[in-house]
């Protein structure tokens, strides 16, 4: 993806869970992650489309029982980006 981010990003390779209530869950692993959002590779490619402003979207880190609210900002094949929402 092309790098749009202000931050700085961090490369990692940790395991997530997005969940939505009409997808469902989608796996995946955070990439690179930055204080301001996240890019993410879907284990299975999900063609997602969705609303930027859809607030609906959250992600858990596999070994964290926390949901962090984030809101999709775009997807080039199995690879999305996804801001956090504060």
């Amino acid at each position: 993806m092309d790098e749009r981010r202000i931050d700085t990003r961090k490369l990692v390779n940790t395991p997530v869970r997005l969940y939505h209530p009409e997808l469902g869950r989608v796996d995946g692993v955070i990439e690179d992650i930055s204080e301001g959002g996240a890019a993410i590779k879907l284990n299975s490619f999900k063609h997602l489309n969705l609303d930027a402003n859809e607030a609906s979207l959250h992600l858990r880190p596999i070994n964290l029982d926390v949901l962090f609210p984030v809101s999709w900002l775009r997807q080039k094949g199995s690879n999305i980006a996804v801001r956090f929402i504060e």
